[in-house]
């Protein structure tokens, strides 16, 4: 939902990117994936807000790329990279487990309605929230994950049932 007003106002920076890589495209969304999934070790040895930080910047990379080419493979990276976050805060406090996985399996839900049908309720910048939140409150790590997976099942939920 809040992705449509981050678009619009990052669309005139991302598309003056996105002309001049349109013939690298792949090669960014490659290493804007690598860079995504560099975070998991940072956020693993207690450097979450650098890892963050490092997220952040490959998803700015994955979305120029992703401006300057539709491909499949932009929205398989950047579920994957999702997926890996909860990972990291697993290797964090293994006592997460329970918590990240349920939202690992929100997190494929969500993806599997936004590829069957396009688009998803809860999108990239609602995930990026509930990392940050989960980042600057890791004792609620668990409270944070479950409502983020719950989310993700009723925003998946409520899309299939629309398309049905």
């Amino acid at each position: 939902m809040m992705d449509a007003l981050v678009e619009k106002i990052c669309a005139p920076v991302l598309d003056r990117c996105a002309v001049r890589i349109t013939d690298r495209a792949g090669i960014l969304e490659l290493v804007s994936f690598c860079v995504c999934l560099a975070a998991v070790p940072l956020i693993a040895r207690h450097l979450v807000w650098i890892g963050l930080a490092v997220f952040v910047v490959g998803r700015l990379g994955a979305a120029v790329a992703a401006r300057a080419r539709e491909s499949n493979l932009t929205d398989i990276f950047r579920t994957v990279a999702f997926a890996a976050l909860p990972f990291a805060f697993v290797l964090d406090a293994p006592v997460r487990a329970l918590p990240a996985v349920f939202l690992m399996f929100g997190l494929a839900a969500n993806a599997a309605v936004a590829v069957k049908f396009g688009r998803s309720l809860v999108g990239a910048s609602e995930l990026l929230i509930l990392f940050i939140l989960a980042s600057a409150l890791p004792a609620w790590f668990g409270l944070i994950a479950y409502a983020g997976g719950v989310l993700c099942f009723v925003a998946a939920g409520v899309e299939a049932s629309r398309r049905i």
